[in-house]
Protein backbone atom coordinates (compact mmCIF):
# COMPACT_ATOMS: atom_id res chain seq x y z
CA UNK A 1 0.00 0.00 0.00
CA UNK A 2 1.42 3.52 -0.80
CA UNK A 3 2.12 6.19 1.68
CA UNK A 4 0.60 9.31 1.34
CA UNK A 5 4.25 12.03 2.07
CA UNK A 6 2.02 12.94 5.10
CA UNK A 7 2.35 9.53 7.06
CA UNK A 8 6.20 9.16 5.71
CA UNK A 9 7.26 12.75 6.97
CA UNK A 10 5.42 11.61 10.37
CA UNK A 11 7.45 8.51 10.45
CA UNK A 12 11.08 9.61 9.10
CA UNK A 13 10.37 12.47 11.61
CA UNK A 14 12.23 9.86 14.28
CA UNK A 15 15.37 9.09 12.02
CA UNK A 16 18.07 10.62 13.25
CA UNK A 17 18.81 11.60 9.63
CA UNK A 18 15.68 13.77 9.58
CA UNK A 19 16.15 15.22 12.96
CA UNK A 20 17.37 18.45 11.87
CA UNK A 21 14.48 18.83 9.11
CA UNK A 22 11.77 21.52 9.82
CA UNK A 23 8.39 20.63 8.83
CA UNK A 24 8.61 22.41 5.60
CA UNK A 25 11.88 20.12 4.29
CA UNK A 26 10.38 16.99 6.13
CA UNK A 27 7.71 17.21 3.63
CA UNK A 28 9.32 17.83 0.89
CA UNK A 29 11.96 14.89 1.68
CA UNK A 30 8.51 12.69 1.86
CA UNK A 31 7.31 13.51 -1.48
CA UNK A 32 10.64 12.28 -2.92
CA UNK A 33 10.62 9.10 -0.88
CA UNK A 34 9.58 5.67 -2.37
CA UNK A 35 8.71 2.47 -0.49
CA UNK A 36 10.68 -0.32 -1.61
CA UNK A 37 10.43 -4.17 -0.15
CA UNK A 38 13.13 -6.95 -0.19
CA UNK A 39 12.67 -10.85 0.53
CA UNK A 40 14.85 -12.76 2.89
CA UNK A 41 18.23 -12.98 1.08
CA UNK A 42 18.00 -10.97 -1.67
CA UNK A 43 20.49 -8.30 -2.72
CA UNK A 44 20.01 -4.65 -2.09
CA UNK A 45 23.70 -3.12 -2.83
CA UNK A 46 26.38 -4.66 -4.62
CA UNK A 47 30.01 -4.27 -3.78
CA UNK A 48 31.60 -2.33 -6.78
CA UNK A 49 28.12 -1.52 -8.20
CA UNK A 50 27.19 1.98 -8.97
CA UNK A 51 24.38 3.61 -6.85
CA UNK A 52 22.48 6.75 -6.53
CA UNK A 53 20.24 5.80 -3.63
CA UNK A 54 20.06 6.45 -0.19
CA UNK A 55 18.50 3.54 1.91
CA UNK A 56 16.60 4.00 5.68
CA UNK A 57 15.68 0.82 6.96
CA UNK A 58 11.93 0.34 7.87
CA UNK A 59 11.80 -2.70 9.72
CA UNK A 60 13.76 -6.15 9.03
CA UNK A 61 17.59 -7.08 8.90
CA UNK A 62 19.95 -6.23 6.69
CA UNK A 63 24.13 -7.51 6.76
CA UNK A 64 26.90 -5.72 5.36
CA UNK A 65 29.51 -7.34 4.28
CA UNK A 66 33.43 -6.59 2.36
CA UNK A 67 35.01 -8.80 0.04
CA UNK A 68 33.22 -11.56 1.22
CA UNK A 69 33.89 -10.81 4.95
CA UNK A 70 30.15 -9.81 7.50
CA UNK A 71 31.39 -6.25 8.76
CA UNK A 72 28.30 -5.46 10.52
CA UNK A 73 24.41 -6.14 10.78
CA UNK A 74 21.81 -3.47 10.73
CA UNK A 75 18.16 -3.76 12.39
CA UNK A 76 17.28 0.02 13.82
CA UNK A 77 14.74 1.74 12.06
CA UNK A 78 16.34 4.79 10.65
CA UNK A 79 19.41 3.19 9.77
CA UNK A 80 20.99 4.49 6.71
CA UNK A 81 22.98 2.56 3.88
CA UNK A 82 24.23 3.87 0.84
CA UNK A 83 25.10 6.99 1.90
CA UNK A 84 29.15 7.21 0.66
CA UNK A 85 28.31 6.21 -2.76
CA UNK A 86 26.06 8.65 -3.32
CA UNK A 87 28.44 10.90 -2.00
CA UNK A 88 31.61 10.14 -3.64
CA UNK A 89 29.80 9.20 -7.02
CA UNK A 90 31.77 5.85 -6.36
CA UNK A 91 31.30 2.45 -6.75
CA UNK A 92 29.82 0.79 -3.78
CA UNK A 93 32.14 -0.47 -1.16
CA UNK A 94 29.93 -3.10 0.24
CA UNK A 95 27.69 -5.63 -0.02
CA UNK A 96 23.95 -5.61 1.50
CA UNK A 97 21.92 -8.05 2.15
CA UNK A 98 18.53 -8.57 3.70
CA UNK A 99 18.47 -11.53 6.11
CA UNK A 100 14.71 -11.67 6.59
CA UNK A 101 11.96 -9.54 4.76
CA UNK A 102 12.89 -5.74 4.87
CA UNK A 103 11.41 -2.43 3.79
CA UNK A 104 13.18 0.21 3.18
CA UNK A 105 12.57 4.21 2.77
CA UNK A 106 14.42 5.47 -0.46
CA UNK A 107 15.30 8.56 -1.24
CA UNK A 108 17.31 8.93 -5.27
CA UNK A 109 19.93 11.70 -5.41
CA UNK A 110 18.90 13.15 -8.69
CA UNK A 111 15.26 13.79 -6.69
CA UNK A 112 17.49 16.54 -4.71
CA UNK A 113 17.06 18.74 -8.09
CA UNK A 114 12.90 18.75 -7.24
CA UNK A 115 13.61 20.78 -4.08
CA UNK A 116 11.88 23.88 -3.86
CA UNK A 117 14.62 26.59 -5.29
CA UNK A 118 13.87 29.22 -2.00
CA UNK A 119 14.63 25.73 0.37
CA UNK A 120 17.65 24.21 -2.26
CA UNK A 121 20.33 26.10 -0.66
CA UNK A 122 19.25 24.83 3.36
CA UNK A 123 18.47 21.66 2.22
CA UNK A 124 21.67 20.60 0.46
CA UNK A 125 23.84 22.71 3.45
CA UNK A 126 21.64 20.35 5.64
CA UNK A 127 22.34 16.72 3.51
CA UNK A 128 26.20 17.74 4.40
CA UNK A 129 25.72 18.29 7.87
CA UNK A 130 24.12 14.96 8.03
CA UNK A 131 26.87 13.27 5.53
CA UNK A 132 29.48 14.87 8.26
CA UNK A 133 28.12 13.48 10.89
CA UNK A 134 27.43 10.12 9.91
CA UNK A 135 31.27 9.69 8.58
CA UNK A 136 32.13 11.35 12.00
CA UNK A 137 29.90 8.60 13.87
CA UNK A 138 31.16 5.92 11.67
CA UNK A 139 34.96 6.57 11.51
CA UNK A 140 34.22 6.01 15.56
CA UNK A 141 32.86 2.78 15.43
CA UNK A 142 35.59 2.04 13.41
CA UNK A 143 38.31 3.17 15.91
CA UNK A 144 36.24 0.80 18.33
CA UNK A 145 36.64 -1.43 16.57
CA UNK A 146 40.11 -1.36 16.39
CA UNK A 147 40.71 -0.81 19.82
CA UNK A 148 39.20 -3.80 20.94
CA UNK A 149 40.54 -5.84 18.28
CA UNK A 150 43.83 -4.77 19.67
CA UNK A 151 42.88 -5.91 22.74
CA UNK A 152 41.78 -9.17 21.58
CA UNK A 153 45.08 -9.92 20.31
CA UNK A 154 46.88 -9.14 23.30
CA UNK A 155 44.48 -11.41 25.29
CA UNK A 156 45.50 -13.89 22.91
CA UNK A 157 49.01 -13.84 23.05
CA UNK A 158 48.75 -13.37 27.07
CA UNK A 159 46.68 -16.94 27.14
CA UNK A 160 48.77 -18.64 24.37
CA UNK A 161 52.22 -17.52 26.71
CA UNK A 162 50.90 -18.97 29.61
CA UNK A 163 50.33 -22.22 27.80
CA UNK A 164 54.00 -22.25 26.74
CA UNK A 165 55.12 -21.51 29.81
CA UNK A 166 53.39 -24.97 30.87
CA UNK A 167 55.83 -26.65 28.27
CA UNK A 168 52.73 -26.95 25.69
CA UNK A 169 51.63 -30.67 26.13
CA UNK A 170 49.20 -32.86 24.06
CA UNK A 171 45.42 -32.12 22.92
CA UNK A 172 43.38 -34.64 21.35
CA UNK A 173 39.96 -32.87 19.72
CA UNK A 174 37.38 -35.15 19.25
CA UNK A 175 35.15 -32.94 16.62
CA UNK A 176 33.23 -33.55 14.01
CA UNK A 177 32.15 -30.67 12.92
CA UNK A 178 35.51 -29.07 10.67
CA UNK A 179 34.26 -25.63 11.15
CA UNK A 180 33.92 -26.05 14.98
CA UNK A 181 37.88 -27.24 14.60
CA UNK A 182 39.11 -24.37 12.92
CA UNK A 183 39.13 -21.89 16.06
CA UNK A 184 40.95 -24.45 18.17
CA UNK A 185 43.80 -25.25 15.48
CA UNK A 186 44.22 -21.10 15.27
CA UNK A 187 43.75 -21.23 19.58
CA UNK A 188 46.82 -23.93 19.92
CA UNK A 189 48.78 -22.40 16.71
CA UNK A 190 52.42 -21.39 17.89
CA UNK A 191 51.51 -22.52 21.48
CA UNK A 192 53.96 -25.62 21.68
CA UNK A 193 50.97 -27.82 21.91
CA UNK A 194 50.92 -31.09 19.81
CA UNK A 195 46.74 -30.64 18.36
CA UNK A 196 45.56 -34.28 16.95
CA UNK A 197 41.76 -34.07 15.73
CA UNK A 198 39.28 -36.94 15.64
CA UNK A 199 36.19 -36.62 13.31
CA UNK A 200 33.92 -39.21 15.39
CA UNK A 201 33.96 -41.41 18.71
CA UNK A 202 35.59 -44.58 16.44
CA UNK A 203 38.71 -42.43 15.59
CA UNK A 204 39.36 -40.54 18.91
CA UNK A 205 39.16 -44.20 20.87
CA UNK A 206 41.78 -44.99 17.83
CA UNK A 207 43.75 -41.80 18.62
CA UNK A 208 43.52 -42.85 22.43
CA UNK A 209 44.83 -46.50 22.22
CA UNK A 210 47.92 -45.42 20.66
CA UNK A 211 49.10 -42.39 22.56
CA UNK A 212 48.64 -40.76 26.15
CA UNK A 213 46.60 -37.22 25.71
CA UNK A 214 47.62 -33.91 28.36
CA UNK A 215 43.96 -33.21 27.71
CA UNK A 216 41.23 -34.54 25.66
CA UNK A 217 38.54 -31.73 24.44
CA UNK A 218 35.20 -33.59 23.12
CA UNK A 219 31.91 -32.59 21.74
CA UNK A 220 29.02 -32.89 23.15
CA UNK A 221 27.65 -35.93 20.79
CA UNK A 222 30.85 -37.72 21.57
CA UNK A 223 30.65 -37.37 25.16
CA UNK A 224 30.87 -41.15 26.13
CA UNK A 225 34.47 -41.12 25.19
CA UNK A 226 35.01 -38.55 28.20
CA UNK A 227 34.18 -41.36 30.51
CA UNK A 228 36.25 -44.05 28.56
CA UNK A 229 39.07 -41.96 28.91
CA UNK A 230 38.60 -40.64 32.65
CA UNK A 231 38.37 -44.48 33.48
CA UNK A 232 40.86 -45.26 31.57
CA UNK A 233 43.53 -42.96 32.66
CA UNK A 234 44.85 -42.20 29.52
CA UNK A 235 44.60 -38.47 29.76
CA UNK A 236 45.01 -35.99 32.42
CA UNK A 237 41.88 -33.90 31.77
CA UNK A 238 38.73 -34.40 29.90
CA UNK A 239 36.82 -31.53 28.79
CA UNK A 240 33.34 -31.40 27.32
CA UNK A 241 32.43 -28.85 24.80
CA UNK A 242 28.94 -28.13 24.53
CA UNK A 243 27.09 -25.12 23.01
CA UNK A 244 25.46 -22.15 24.39
CA UNK A 245 22.10 -23.29 25.80
CA UNK A 246 22.13 -23.40 29.54
CA UNK A 247 18.80 -25.88 29.93
CA UNK A 248 20.33 -28.46 27.20
CA UNK A 249 23.95 -28.71 28.59
CA UNK A 250 22.21 -29.51 32.03
CA UNK A 251 20.52 -31.78 30.38
CA UNK A 252 23.62 -33.28 29.13
CA UNK A 253 25.22 -32.95 32.00
CA UNK A 254 22.32 -34.59 34.14
CA UNK A 255 23.71 -37.92 31.73
CA UNK A 256 27.16 -36.80 32.28
CA UNK A 257 27.75 -36.14 35.97
CA UNK A 258 31.19 -37.53 35.27
CA UNK A 259 32.29 -34.88 33.23
CA UNK A 260 34.80 -32.33 35.40
CA UNK A 261 35.43 -29.57 32.88
CA UNK A 262 32.74 -28.08 30.91
CA UNK A 263 33.45 -25.03 28.31
CA UNK A 264 30.56 -23.61 26.23
CA UNK A 265 30.89 -22.47 22.59
CA UNK A 266 29.32 -20.06 20.02
CA UNK A 267 29.34 -21.27 16.73
CA UNK A 268 28.80 -17.51 15.55
CA UNK A 269 31.98 -15.94 17.91
CA UNK A 270 35.05 -17.53 16.63
CA UNK A 271 36.80 -14.92 18.70
CA UNK A 272 34.88 -15.79 21.92
CA UNK A 273 35.84 -19.60 20.98
CA UNK A 274 39.16 -19.05 20.96
CA UNK A 275 39.84 -16.83 23.88
CA UNK A 276 37.92 -19.26 26.21
CA UNK A 277 39.46 -22.39 24.79
CA UNK A 278 42.88 -21.01 25.37
CA UNK A 279 42.06 -20.16 28.99
CA UNK A 280 40.99 -23.23 29.80
CA UNK A 281 43.89 -25.17 28.92
CA UNK A 282 46.09 -22.64 30.20
CA UNK A 283 44.05 -23.21 33.51
CA UNK A 284 44.72 -27.09 33.42
CA UNK A 285 47.73 -27.37 31.81
CA UNK A 286 49.50 -24.41 34.68
CA UNK A 287 46.98 -26.23 37.49
CA UNK A 288 46.09 -22.68 38.49
CA UNK A 289 42.25 -22.99 38.37
CA UNK A 290 41.47 -19.44 40.10
CA UNK A 291 41.85 -15.67 39.26
CA UNK A 292 39.49 -13.84 37.29
CA UNK A 293 42.22 -11.78 35.74
CA UNK A 294 42.88 -14.83 33.74
CA UNK A 295 39.64 -13.62 31.73
CA UNK A 296 40.48 -10.16 31.39
CA UNK A 297 43.33 -8.38 29.30
CA UNK A 298 46.81 -8.35 31.06
CA UNK A 299 47.64 -6.14 33.25
CA UNK A 300 44.36 -4.98 34.36
CA UNK A 301 43.60 -3.65 38.11
CA UNK A 302 41.60 -6.20 39.98
CA UNK A 303 40.33 -5.04 43.08
CA UNK A 304 39.51 -7.19 46.30
CA UNK A 305 37.47 -6.93 49.44
CA UNK A 306 36.85 -9.52 52.53
CA UNK A 307 33.36 -10.90 52.83
CA UNK A 308 33.08 -10.42 56.91
CA UNK A 309 29.55 -10.24 57.78
CA UNK A 310 26.38 -10.12 56.06
CA UNK A 311 25.10 -6.51 56.82
CA UNK A 312 27.92 -5.69 54.93
CA UNK A 313 26.65 -6.83 51.41
CA UNK A 314 24.71 -3.23 50.79
CA UNK A 315 27.90 -1.40 51.33
CA UNK A 316 29.82 -3.66 49.28
CA UNK A 317 27.16 -3.78 46.41
CA UNK A 318 27.22 0.26 46.27
CA UNK A 319 31.22 0.15 46.37
CA UNK A 320 31.07 -2.17 42.89
CA UNK A 321 28.35 0.21 41.53
CA UNK A 322 30.56 3.31 41.93
CA UNK A 323 33.40 2.18 40.95
CA UNK A 324 31.52 1.21 37.35
CA UNK A 325 29.69 3.66 37.25
CA UNK A 326 32.86 5.69 36.96
CA UNK A 327 34.33 4.16 34.50
CA UNK A 328 31.25 5.12 32.54
CA UNK A 329 29.38 1.40 32.51
CA UNK A 330 25.94 1.49 30.95
CA UNK A 331 23.27 1.30 33.50
CA UNK A 332 21.62 -1.02 32.42
CA UNK A 333 25.06 -3.82 32.77
CA UNK A 334 25.22 -2.82 36.54
CA UNK A 335 21.72 -3.70 37.52
CA UNK A 336 22.59 -7.13 36.16
CA UNK A 337 25.65 -6.82 37.93
CA UNK A 338 23.86 -5.79 40.95
CA UNK A 339 21.58 -8.81 41.18
CA UNK A 340 24.28 -11.25 40.68
CA UNK A 341 26.46 -9.46 43.51
CA UNK A 342 23.54 -9.92 45.61
CA UNK A 343 23.41 -13.69 44.82
CA UNK A 344 27.25 -14.07 45.27
CA UNK A 345 27.57 -12.44 48.55
CA UNK A 346 24.14 -14.38 49.98
CA UNK A 347 26.09 -17.68 48.95
CA UNK A 348 29.16 -16.69 50.36
CA UNK A 349 27.95 -15.59 53.64
CA UNK A 350 25.14 -18.56 54.56
CA UNK A 351 25.54 -21.23 52.24
CA UNK A 352 29.18 -21.61 51.15
CA UNK A 353 30.40 -22.06 55.19
CA UNK A 354 30.52 -25.97 55.95
CA UNK A 355 32.50 -27.31 59.32
CA UNK A 356 35.19 -29.95 58.88
CA UNK A 357 32.60 -33.14 58.38
CA UNK A 358 31.69 -30.58 55.03
CA UNK A 359 28.43 -29.81 57.02
CA UNK A 360 27.05 -26.54 56.68
CA UNK A 361 27.07 -23.90 59.01
CA UNK A 362 24.46 -21.22 58.03
CA UNK A 363 22.53 -22.59 55.53
CA UNK A 364 19.59 -22.99 57.69
CA UNK A 365 19.39 -20.05 59.08
CA UNK A 366 16.96 -16.75 57.57
CA UNK A 367 18.77 -14.36 55.46
CA UNK A 368 17.67 -11.87 57.56
CA UNK A 369 20.02 -13.17 60.58
CA UNK A 370 23.30 -11.25 61.06
CA UNK A 371 26.23 -13.34 60.28
CA UNK A 372 29.97 -12.23 61.48
CA UNK A 373 32.12 -14.55 59.72
CA UNK A 374 35.52 -15.26 61.02
CA UNK A 375 38.52 -14.69 59.46
CA UNK A 376 39.09 -18.46 58.38
CA UNK A 377 35.24 -18.35 57.07
CA UNK A 378 35.67 -15.17 55.50
CA UNK A 379 35.51 -14.82 51.25
CA UNK A 380 36.62 -12.08 48.66
CA UNK A 381 35.19 -10.54 46.17
CA UNK A 382 36.69 -9.22 43.27
CA UNK A 383 36.07 -6.88 40.66
CA UNK A 384 37.46 -5.31 37.52
CA UNK A 385 37.08 -4.44 33.82
CA UNK A 386 39.47 -4.15 30.84
CA UNK A 387 36.78 -2.04 28.49
CA UNK A 388 35.57 -5.13 26.57
CA UNK A 389 34.25 -7.24 29.31
CA UNK A 390 33.44 -6.25 32.89
CA UNK A 391 34.20 -8.95 35.64
CA UNK A 392 33.09 -10.09 39.49
CA UNK A 393 33.96 -12.76 41.50
CA UNK A 394 33.58 -14.33 45.07
CA UNK A 395 36.15 -16.84 45.95
CA UNK A 396 35.78 -18.73 48.84
CA UNK A 397 37.85 -20.77 51.14
CA UNK A 398 35.63 -23.87 51.85
CA UNK A 399 35.44 -25.72 48.01
CA UNK A 400 31.92 -26.85 48.88
CA UNK A 401 30.25 -26.24 45.49
CA UNK A 402 29.54 -29.76 43.61
CA UNK A 403 28.57 -30.58 40.58
CA UNK A 404 25.57 -32.03 41.61
CA UNK A 405 24.53 -28.96 42.80
CA UNK A 406 25.14 -27.00 40.10
CA UNK A 407 22.82 -29.18 37.87
CA UNK A 408 20.56 -30.29 40.07
CA UNK A 409 19.22 -26.35 40.89
CA UNK A 410 19.44 -25.64 37.53
CA UNK A 411 17.16 -28.41 36.38
CA UNK A 412 14.72 -27.63 38.98
CA UNK A 413 14.93 -24.07 38.05
CA UNK A 414 14.33 -24.72 35.00
CA UNK A 415 12.11 -27.53 35.05
CA UNK A 416 9.85 -24.81 36.74
CA UNK A 417 10.50 -26.15 40.39
CA UNK A 418 12.46 -23.41 41.69
CA UNK A 419 13.10 -23.66 45.19
CA UNK A 420 11.95 -26.81 45.79
CA UNK A 421 15.47 -28.87 46.60
CA UNK A 422 15.88 -25.28 49.46
CA UNK A 423 12.08 -25.97 51.06
CA UNK A 424 14.30 -26.94 54.75
CA UNK A 425 17.02 -24.04 54.54
CA UNK A 426 16.79 -20.13 54.87
CA UNK A 427 17.29 -19.67 51.09
CA UNK A 428 14.58 -19.26 48.09
CA UNK A 429 17.61 -21.78 46.27
CA UNK A 430 17.34 -19.53 43.02
CA UNK A 431 20.44 -18.16 43.55
CA UNK A 432 22.63 -19.93 40.65
CA UNK A 433 19.78 -19.69 38.58
CA UNK A 434 19.60 -15.57 38.77
CA UNK A 435 23.45 -15.35 38.43
CA UNK A 436 23.70 -17.64 35.56
CA UNK A 437 20.84 -15.97 33.75
CA UNK A 438 22.25 -12.35 34.63
CA UNK A 439 25.76 -12.63 33.21
CA UNK A 440 26.72 -13.50 29.83
CA UNK A 441 29.27 -15.74 31.37
CA UNK A 442 29.57 -17.66 34.46
CA UNK A 443 32.70 -19.64 35.39
CA UNK A 444 32.66 -22.10 38.79
CA UNK A 445 36.13 -22.72 39.24
CA UNK A 446 36.44 -25.62 42.63
CA UNK A 447 39.49 -27.62 44.32
CA UNK A 448 37.11 -29.84 46.90
CA UNK A 449 37.63 -29.23 50.12
CA UNK A 450 39.74 -26.34 49.59
CA UNK A 451 38.05 -23.14 47.44
CA UNK A 452 35.06 -22.44 44.84
CA UNK A 453 35.28 -19.48 43.07
CA UNK A 454 32.75 -18.14 40.77
CA UNK A 455 33.06 -15.44 37.85
CA UNK A 456 30.76 -13.82 36.11
CA UNK A 457 31.67 -11.80 32.83
CA UNK A 458 29.17 -9.10 30.99
CA UNK A 459 29.65 -7.61 28.06
CA UNK A 460 30.79 -4.00 28.66
CA UNK A 461 28.44 -2.58 25.54
CA UNK A 462 25.52 -3.82 27.52
CA UNK A 463 24.10 -6.42 25.19
CA UNK A 464 23.35 -9.33 26.02
CA UNK A 465 24.39 -11.44 22.58
CA UNK A 466 22.84 -14.11 22.76
CA UNK A 467 19.14 -15.50 24.49
CA UNK A 468 20.56 -17.54 26.72
CA UNK A 469 23.77 -16.72 28.67
CA UNK A 470 26.31 -19.90 29.11
CA UNK A 471 28.57 -21.54 32.03
CA UNK A 472 31.82 -23.22 32.37
CA UNK A 473 33.10 -25.27 35.32
CA UNK A 474 36.15 -26.97 36.37
CA UNK A 475 36.52 -29.10 39.70
CA UNK A 476 39.78 -30.62 40.12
Amino acid sequence: MKLHPVEIAKEIKSFSFFKSFNEDLLLQAATMIQTESFAAQTGILQEGKKNSSLYFLRSGKVEVSLGGEIIATLDTPGEVFGEMSVITTNLTSTTIKALNAVECFVLKSEDFAHVHPKDKDHFQSLLYQIYCFILTERLMRTNEKARLFEILNRELHEAQSAIEKGGGGRVLLIEPDKKQQLPIRMALGGTGVQLDIATDAPSGRNFLAENKYDIVLCEETCAEVLKEVQDGKNAQFAVLLTSKDVQGNVRILERHRFVDHIISRDAEDKNATIRYVLTALGKLLNNDLFGVEKYLTWGVEVKTKAIVRSSQREELRDEVFAYFKKMGMRTTVLERVNTVLEEMLMNAIYDAPVDASGKSLFNHKSRKEEIILDTHQQSTLSFASDGVLLAVSVRDPFGSLTKDIIVDYLLSCYGGAAGSMNAEKGGAGRGLHQIIENADLTVFNVKKGVRTEVICLFNVDGQKKEAQPSFHYFFV
